[in-house]
């Protein structure tokens, strides 16, 4: 079976209560995840103001239903009660599904930037 090579770090962050995992299921099957992460300064959080966006995941098969786009409007209302006033997420440059959906939901690129992974937009939502 193949893991992400951030497991061991999504795990810590979990059991630190960092982040907090978000899964959406419909008749018990899993279609979506999604993670919010309170405190990392890689991510560009401030704690209690802006926290980060991280790992929206829908199944291939379950893909153009519109079940990214209601895990993440959940999300970003959740983040608002929570009294956040800014999220922020990565998102690779060439993902262009998932930029419309981010800039669908409100989120602007601030920042284009690159890593071993490639390169990628940082992109920010006010709350």
């Amino acid at each position: 079976m193949q893991t992400c090579p951030y497991t061991d770090m999504f795990i810590e962050q979990i059991k630190a209560g960092n982040r907090d995992v978000f899964i959406l299921t419909v008749n018990d099957k899993f279609i979506a995840e999604c993670d919010l992460v309170y405190d990392n300064s890689e991510y560009g959080t401030i704690p209690g103001k802006r926290l980060y966006f991280s790992r929206l995941i829908v199944k291939r098969n379950e893909r153009g239903k519109g079940y990214g786009e209601a895990i993440s409007r959940n999300l970003l209302e959740l983040a608002k009660e929570k009294g956040y006033k800014s999220i922020a997420l990565g998102v690779d440059c060439d993902n262009t599904s998932a930029v419309n959906l981010y800039k669908k939901l409100g989120f602007t690129v601030y920042e284009e930037a690159e890593d071993k992974d490639g390169k990628f937009y940082r992109m920010e939502k006010t709350l």
